[in-house]
């Protein structure tokens, strides 16, 4: 696409990758985890007699793989881009769905369907897309990425719902092959159409601003990148604490959602089409909290901001824990559907806000890796210690009280360094002692 038509149209290229990337979010691997997974098994269990702790097992192999894929991934970003990485990514995902629709009675099967999920789909996520936006925006970073991820609340309500209406409908071999399909018919050429790496080599800059008086923009640039090497930024305080906070929201996500059926039908007595119904209105709340909290990014910082995500899902927990009224429970799934999207917002806003974009990718890649360390833990342990005290309250508590440490790790933080003080950290064969110009970037 030349520099012309990046300019024409009168909206902002940026938007438009924006879009592109929305797209790609909300139906990545996340969704499918989280959305489709508590119907696929339900299936399972009742086809295979498969039991809860066992289908745990899948969803654990599957996060724990993902999880260790992140780092390498953030790495291929910051290499290559945004755009070659999310498509090869949406094209092995796929691949891996088709392999999966044709598993049978095997536990074994499941799990290494559920393998090779984790190692080939990372890159379907907001990781992906996170540097593409940083860099076509800064002002307005927090909506963008908000608005991006927020995406995933369409996948929210659509994956949960369809899942379980093709599953009635044709089994579950066909629900997972009708995913599989839609991402090579509908997302994957999106994606390639929309999403562009960076503002740059169209002439354009960051926020559709105007060059200032007597500044040239010139087509084919290379991007502005600033900011401490991936190697600085992990030996941070501030990357330790971050990561430690990411760490406990992403086992409070992944035990609630992995294990939403399994919960609401002890503590409400729901069918899983009830739940179903519940998990579409939770994916609708995620939209409200991508742009709610990406929002309020541009406006608040963003240890507060994550104050609040962890308190809105304290809430949602709380709820599920203590009362089975349908109201109050729909009321406590938006809650945590807010939350998660609150929480996704952080991930990518705060690597960029406090380490730049030289290597943004690769520390939000981390930040993920310490995200699904946690998701790992808590499907698997939340139905194990289930299983052990016969009911479902005894972890939801052990989920409330663990909110405590993300808040101390929010309070702990540090201002931003400022985007002078950022482009002053260590670059790579500067020479520089280390730490000496990066120390303000690494502050807290």
């Amino acid at each position: 696409m030349t520099a012309s038509a990046m300019k024409t149209g009168g909206i902002f290229a940026g938007w438009k990758v924006v879009g592109g990337a929305g797209v790609g979010i909300a139906f990545g691997s996340v969704l499918f985890a989280t959305g489709g997974f508590a119907q696929l098994a339900n299936a399972w269990g009742h086809e295979f007699g498969w039991t809860q702790p066992q289908l745990a097992k899948a969803a654990t192999i599957y996060l724990f793989l993902q999880m260790l894929t992140y780092p390498v991934l953030g790495w291929m970003l910051d290499r290559w881009g945004s755009r070659k990485v999310a498509l090869g990514s949406i094209a092995a995902f796929a691949l891996s769905l088709l392999a999966l629709s044709r598993i049978g009675n095997s536990l074994a099967q499941l799990y290494a369907a559920f393998a090779f999920i984790g190692l080939v789909s990372a890159g379907t996520n907001v990781v992906s897309y996170a540097r593409a936006i940083s860099l076509w925006f800064d002002r307005k970073r927090g909506m963008a990425l908000g608005l991006a991820a927020g995406a995933q609340a369409v996948g929210g309500v659509l994956v949960p719902l369809m899942t379980a209406r093709l599953i009635a409908a044709s089994g579950w071999s066909t629900a997972v092959l009708c995913l599989a399909l839609f991402e090579l018919v509908v997302c994957l050429p999106l994606v390639a159409l929309l999403v562009k790496d960076s503002p740059a080599p169209y002439g354009l800059l960051p926020d559709g601003a105007a060059p200032q008086a007597g500044a040239a923009v010139r087509a084919n640039a290379q991007p502005r990148l600033y900011g401490p090497s991936a190697g600085s930024a992990i030996r941070s305080a501030v990357f330790w604490k971050l990561a430690l906070a990411f760490m406990v929201m992403g086992l409070t996500v992944y035990a609630v959602a992995i294990n939403v059926v399994y919960i609401l039908s002890q503590t409400a007595g729901m069918t899983p089409a009830e739940i179903a119904k519940l998990q579409a209105a939770t994916g609708a709340a995620v939209l409200l909290g991508r742009v709610g909290f990406g929002w309020l990014l541009d406006r608040l910082s963003a240890p507060v901001v994550g104050i609040l995500a962890v308190a809105v899902a304290g809430g949602g927990i709380a709820l599920y824990a203590f009362t089975a009224h349908p109201g109050a429970i729909l009321v406590g799934a938006m809650l945590l559907g807010a939350a998660a999207g609150g929480e996704s917002d952080l991930m990518p806003y705060m690597a960029s806000r406090y380490f730049g974009t030289r290597a943004l990718s690769s520390v939000f890649g981390w930040f993920l890796a310490a995200f699904f360390v946690g998701a790992a833990i808590g499907p698997v342990a939340f139905a194990g210690i289930a299983a052990a005290q016969s009911s479902v309250i005894t972890p939801l508590l052990l989920l409330l009280g663990l909110q405590a440490i993300p808040v101390l790790a929010f309070l702990s933080l540090g201002r931003y360094p400022t985007q002078g003080e950022l482009a002053q950290a260590e670059r790579p064969g500067t020479g520089r002692r280390r730490g000496q110009a990066a120390k303000p970037a690494m502050a807290g």
